[in-house]
Parts: structure tokens; C-alpha cells; sequence
């Protein structure tokens, strides 16, 4: 008698319980957490003898992306400084630097640079053996602080992330919904609404309808679903988004499809 078959069985069954146990120690979270402790590691790895990215305080609002081995996996704070090679983005916006004193010439620094590769790495220190701590893609604008030799300064992009033991991270207390958002979108969900206020990473799950999302100048959160890299490169930027509501009456937050959205000053 053969046994092709029952081999065959008992590793087909030796894949499913690998690929549940893979699942089991990583889960996707999402969700908004607050450090409970003070003097708390960010880390570079799911380690406790990984680089140290940052220390946060107790209290400090964090984004949990996924679940693993008893670590959360954060995105880095605004906070967190990052930075790319300055022969990997090309710089579009500049602004000048007052001299020291009255008679200097203003010092010109670039305000901010578009990555010029694919899947360029974003790293901890200005050093190409530093940790990764971020992909960033082809196109994406990187807000820049400072360049130091041939690296460029930024702010953490939305693709960079950290590691926090998760015995230090809380959920956050969900806030009660807005009635007055809900309301509008109920009255008239095919309106076209004009909202100001800042654009922030929402993240990307699977079937998720919108990547970003935008707080209003009244500190209502809507959802805006749009072009990925256009919104990307105005992450953390102030915005009037010209749009439509196309969340059904009971959502949460009001999902917007974006039609027009403009930088303000």
C-alpha cells in the first residue's frame, strides 16, 4: 500500500498549524494606545537589547500597528527624528535662515525633498550601518529639519516604525462619537463638503476604505479616502479637502472621497 497520500496529509497539516502559529504571535492591532509608565524604550526591533529610538513619557498617544511576541509594534512618533541620504531625495522647497547678525546673508536650507527610489531605507542615525527604522517609496515627500554630511534630517514617515514592550501601552479611552458629523451626514449624505485642518496617517488594512485621516480646525476626525502618494506627501500638513461623505449614516467618522485637497500656508 502507498503512503504518498498519508504524507502528504500529515504535511499539509504541519503547514496549517505553522501558519496559525505565526498568526497566533502576529496579530494586526490597530489601535490608538497611551504609555502608562514613565522612562518607556521605543526600540528598533521586538527586543529588549535593540537600539533605542526614543523614550517616551507616560501619558504619550501611540499608534499600534501590529501584536508580537509581547511587543506592540508603534509608528514612530513626530517627535522620533529619522533620515534618508541626501543622494536618494532631491529637494523642491526651500526656505532661508536669518544670519547671526544684521549684515549676513540669509542661509538657504531645504524644507523638504522627494524621495527619488523605490523602497529607499529611512534610518536611525546618519550612517548606513544605523538600524532601519522605515521604507519610503518612490515620490514621497519627507519633511527635512536639518542635513548633516551627505544625509538629510526628517520627520518620521508614515511607513517608520518602533517597538514597545506591551505591558507599557494601554488602550485609549474611545471617545464618544460626534453626534453633530453624524447628523449632517444622515441629512445629506451626497453633500460636497469644505473642511480645513491637518492631514494624519490612518494606516492601511486590508479592506479599509480610506488611508488617511483629517482633523478638523474643530477637532472633529473625518476619514479621507483619495490618491495614496498625494496624501502622503501632505501628511501632518494643514489642508482644505473639498469632497464627498460617502460613509453610510452610522459610521463612527465620516469616510470622505476626496476631490480637491490644497496645501494652506
Amino acid at each position: 500500500m502507498s503512503l504518498k497520500y498519508p504524507f502528504k496529509k500529515i504535511f499539509l497539516a504541519l503547514g496549517i498549524l505553522v501558519f496559525s502559529a505565526r498568526f497566533s504571535y502576529a496579530q494586526d492591532s490597530g489601535f490608538s494606545g497611551v504609555i502608562n509608565s514613565a522612562g518607556i524604550n521605543l526600540r528598533s526591533d521586538s527586543t529588549a537589547t535593540s537600539a533605542v529610538l526614543f523614550v517616551l513619557d507616560k501619558g504619550e498617544l501611540v499608534e499600534v500597528i501590529l501584536e508580537q511576541f509581547g511587543w506592540y509594534k508603534i509608528r514612530l512618533p513626530k517627535q522620533v527624528a529619522v533620515y534618508v541620504k541626501k543622494d536618494l531625495a532631491d529637494c523642491i522647497k526651500s526656505t532661508e535662515i536669518p544670519g547671526v547678525l544684521a549684515t549676513d546673508e540669509p542661509v538657504k536650507r531645504c524644507a523638504s525633498a522627494k524621495v527619488l527610489g523605490d523602497r529607499v531605507n529611512i534610518r536611525l542615525k546618519p550612517s548606513e550601518s544605523a538600524p532601519i527604522v522605515g521604507i519610503a517609496d518612490k515620490n514621497e515627500i519627507v519633511n527635512v529639519l536639518s542635513e548633516t554630511g551627505g544625509w538629510y534630517k526628517i520627520e518620521p514617515i508614515q511607513n517608520s516604525f518602533g517597538w514597545v514592550n506591551k505591558k507599557f501601552i494601554d488602550k485609549a479611552p474611545v471617545l464618544p462619537i460626534q453626534k453633530e458629523a453624524s447628523a449632517s451626514a444622515a441629512e445629506n449624505p451626497e453633500a460636497n463638503p469644505v473642511l480645513t485642518g491637518t492631514v494624519q496617517p490612518y494606516g492601511v488594512v486590508f479592506m479599509r476604505s480610506a488611508t488617511h485621516k483629517l482633523i478638523a480646525a474643530d477637532n472633529k476626525t473625518y476619514l479621507l479616502k483619495g490618491n495614496r502618494t498625494t496624501l502622503n506627501a501632505l501628511n501632518r500638513q494643514k489642508v482644505k479637502v473639498i469632497g464627498k461623505i460617502i460613509s453610510p449614516v452610522n459610521a463612527k467618522y465620516p469616510i470622505i472621497e476626496v476631490k480637491i485637497i490644497e496645501a494652506q500656508s
